[in-house]
C-alpha cells in the first residue's frame, strides 16, 4: 500500500513556483520574488508539515532581504543572520531531534554539511555572534547546499509556472493560457464541488502569481478569457442558463480581483467594448448574450458588490449609449436600475434610524471616541469603509 504524505502545497506546480522565487532562473529579468517566496513559505507552515529545508531557504532569505543598514541595526542584523543560520544547522544536525545518539559533527558527515557549518553554529549559539562579513558568507553558503541537497532534485512538472520575461507579451500570453488549461476543458466524469472549488483556487493562484511577475500580466489576462471563449461554454444557443460558468469562474476572476483590483475594471472595458461592437445578429447571438449576462452580474449581483467600486459604470453607460442594439440597450437598462438602487440605500437607512423608538445616546462616551479618533488620525490611521472578511484556508493534502 502506498505511504501517504501530507504537503502543505496543493500540488508540486506550487513548490516549483516558490523554488523558482527563491532561486531565480538565469533567464528570469522580473521583480524580485523572494519576499514573496518568504511570505508562501510562512502560510505553509500554518498548514503544517513543511520540511525543513524549505522552512531554512526561507528563513535565510529572509535574512539577506533584512540586511539593510539604512533600515536595521547592525545589531538586528547579525541577530537574524545568526538566529536563521542555528536554525538551519540546529534542524540538520541535532541528535534530540533524529533521535540517534551521535555528536553534531558526525551527523554533519551523514549529510555531507560542512563542519565549518557545526563550529560556527556553536560560535553563534554560545559565544558572541561571528561578524557580518562571515554571516553574510555562511548564509550564501547554506543557500547553496540546500540547493545541490534539496531543491535542485524537485524536477518542474508540465502545470508549473513558466519564468517570464517583465514585458514579453508573447511568453506572459503563453503563461496565461498555460495556467487556464485545467478550466478549458469540461471534464467527461461528474466532480465533487469541493474538487471544482480546489481546481478554481490553484488556478487562479496560478494567474495571480504570473500577474506579480509580469507588469502587462493582469492587461492581458481579460483578453485571454475572452479570445480563448473560457467564459462561454462552447456550443451554448441562445437562452441556455449560465449559472453555472458564472459560478465557476466567479471564484477564479474574484481572487484574482483580491489581488489586484484593476483586473475588473479591463476585463468589464474588454466586455463591454465585445458586446458594443459586435452588432452582426446581435439579438440572436448566443455570444452576445452571454456577455450581457456577464456583465449584468458583475454590475449587480451582491457577489461583485465589493469589488465593483472599481468597475467603469459611466464608460459601460457611454459603450452601451453608442453602439445601441438589443444587448446594449438591456445592459444600460440594468446599470442604471442598480445605480438608483444603490443611490438610495443612504435614505433608506437615515429613515430607519428615525424611526427608532428611544435612541441611547452616551454623550461622554461619544465625546470620548471622537477625542481618540483625532488622535489616532493624526498618527496615520484611519477607519475601513467596509470589512473584508474571508474564512481561512484549508489543509491541502496530495
Amino acid at each position: 500500500m502506498a505511504k501517504v504524505i501530507f504537503t502543505a502545497w496543493k500540488t508540486k506546480a506550487q513548490l516549483v513556483e516558490v523554488r523558482n522565487e527563491f532561486y531565480p532562473p538565469p533567464s528570469y529579468t522580473g521583480s524580485d520574488l523572494r519576499s514573496h517566496g518568504c511570505a508562501v513559505v510562512e502560510a505553509w507552515k500554518l498548514r503544517g508539515n513543511v520540511p525543513h529545508h524549505v522552512e531554512a531557504t526561507a528563513l535565510l532569505t529572509d535574512a539577506i532581504l533584512h540586511d539593510d543598514a539604512q533600515r536595521n541595526s547592525i545589531f538586528s542584523i547579525r541577530a537574524t543572520y545568526s538566529a536563521a543560520f542555528c536554525r538551519f544547522v540546529t534542524g540538520l544536525v541535532d541528535t534530540k531531534i533524529h533521535g540517534v545518539r551521535r555528536t553534531m559533527f558526525q551527523r554533519a558527515t551523514d549529510l555531507g554539511l560542512p563542519a565549518s557549518f557545526v563550529e560556527l553554529r556553536h560560535e553563534a549559539t554560545h559565544r558572541e555572534p561571528p561578524s557580518l562579513v562571515v554571516l553574510r558568507k555562511a548564509a550564501e553558503r547554506s543557500l547553496e547546499w540546500l540547493w545541490d541537497n534539496f531543491w535542485a532534485d524537485i524536477c518542474d512538472e508540465p502545470g508549473a509556472t513558466p519564468a517570464l520575461a517583465h514585458d514579453d507579451g508573447v511568453s506572459v500570453r503563453a503563461a496565461l493560457c498555460d495556467a487556464l488549461q485545467p478550466l478549458a476543458g469540461g471534464s467527461a466524469e461528474p466532480v465533487s464541488k469541493k474538487r471544482k472549488y480546489d481546481r478554481a483556487i490553484s488556478v487562479a493562484m496560478r494567474l495571480v502569481s504570473i500577474c506579480n511577475a509580469s507588469g502587462p500580466g493582469i492587461r492581458l489576462l481579460p483578453g485571454v478569457l475572452l479570445e480563448q471563449e473560457l467564459l462561454v461554454p462552447a456550443g451554448r444557443t441562445l437562452g441556455d442558463p449560465l449559472n453555472d460558468t458564472l459560478k465557476e469562474w466567479s471564484t477564479v476572476l474574484l481572487k484574482v480581483a483580491e489581488s489586484h483590483p484593476s483586473f475588473l475594471r479591463h476585463l468589464t472595458e474588454d466586455m463591454v467594448n465585445d458586446l458594443a461592437f459586435n452588432t452582426k445578429d446581435a439579438s440572436t447571438n448566443p455570444h452576445s448574450e452571454a456577455l450581457y449576462l456577464w456583465l449584468v452580474h458583475i454590475l449587480t449581483s451582491p457577489t461583485w458588490e465589493f469589488h465593483r467600486q472599481s468597475c467603469p459604470h459611466s464608460y459601460v453607460l457611454q459603450a452601451c449609449d453608442g453602439s445601441p442594439h438589443h444587448w446594449t440597450t438591456s445592459l444600460a437598462e440594468q446599470v442604471k436600475k442598480q445605480a438608483k438602487k444603490t443611490s438610495a440605500l443612504p435614505v433608506a437607512r437615515s429613515n430607519a434610524q428615525t424611526r427608532v423608538s428611544k435612541p441611547q445616546t452616551r454623550p461622554q462616551s461619544q465625546g470620548t471616541t471622537t477625542q481618540l479618533s483625532e488622535k489616532l488620525l493624526a498618527h496615520g490611521w484611519g477607519l475601513l469603509e467596509q470589512w473584508d472578511s474571508r474564512p481561512l484556508g484549508v489543509v491541502a493534502s496530495n
